[in-house]
């Protein structure tokens, strides 16, 4: 539990840190991707699945619409909509992404991004149907000379998040803590490692969904991941084990050493 502490104490000092420092460098020529398979974008999708791909539209360099969603089910289950579109409206320094669904769905989600000389700073997320409006989940960045502090809320659930980056503006580290009910729940740490030398094709992507998020905060691309769970006491129980998750990609690349979210087979 000590360290449980110590790490509530580090992330009590989220407030301290200042939107001065610059953590990763804005490129002002961005790949633009227009497809790419979700076996090479989304974290959990494992299996090449030639037929599910994404469709990614620009204008005046932004990412306006994607065509195509991977709904997780759960571990071991997931399926793919490929004409489901995600929607982005910029208006001077907001940014809404709406999750629009099938026609057979009432409902949708929307996420509205305050942002701050190009990164986000505030976010909510809420579930619309009809006239009403549910908040679902509120978020928070701030930033630090090599990091990225993230607050997240969802009903019970609290989520402290650090990215640490190297000299080389690539993610070296992240920590999280998970509370539910004001209890710590789990701390889980997530070592990146295998950086290739291509650019990051993420870049315009990051605001969609948390995997794209994650993948685009480095200046490369990190081919492996390696997250470590530690379980917190439970009153009158005995904590599980530390779970150990390793993930790899082997990503295809260009004549010029790019990589390619989307080739044929």
């Amino acid at each position: 539990m000590k360290k449980f502490f110590y790490i509530l104490l580090v992330l009590g000092l989220f407030s301290c840190s200042t939107n001065d420092d610059v953590v990763t460098e804005i490129q002002t020529e961005d790949l633009q991707p227009d497809k790419g398979y979700i076996f090479e974008m989304d974290q959990r999708s494992t299996f090449a699945s030639p037929e599910k791909y994404y469709q990614f539209f620009y204008e005046n360099g932004l990412l306006k619409k994607m065509l195509g969603r991977n709904y997780n089910v759960s571990a071991n289950y997931q399926f793919f909509y490929p004409n489901v579109i995600t929607q982005l409206t910029y208006t001077n320094n907001k940014v809404q992404i709406d999750y629009l669904e099938t026609e057979t769905t009432s409902g949708y989600r929307t996420t509205s991004y305050l942002m701050e000389n190009n990164r986000p700073i505030k976010a909510e997320q809420y579930y619309k149907n009809g006239t009403d409006a549910e908040l679902e989940m509120s978020r928070t960045y701030t930033y630090g000379a090599n990091t990225i502090n993230v607050y997240t809320k969802r009903g019970y659930q609290e989520l402290f998040a650090t990215y640490y980056f190297d000299g080389n503006n690539n993610l070296s580290k992240s920590e999280t803590l998970e509370k539910t009910s004001g209890k710590n729940k789990q701390f889980t740490t997530t070592v990146y490692s295998d950086f290739d030398n291509a650019k990051n094709p993420f870049k315009k992507l990051y605001l969609v969904n948390d995997d794209f998020y994650e993948k685009s905060l480095s200046k490369n691309n990190f081919r492996a991941k390696e997250s470590v769970i530690e379980y917190a006491e439970y009153p009158g129980g005995i904590p599980p084990q530390p779970g150990i998750s390793k993930s790899k990609w082997t990503y295809n690349y260009d004549a010029n050493g790019q990589v390619l979210l989307y080739f044929p087979f």
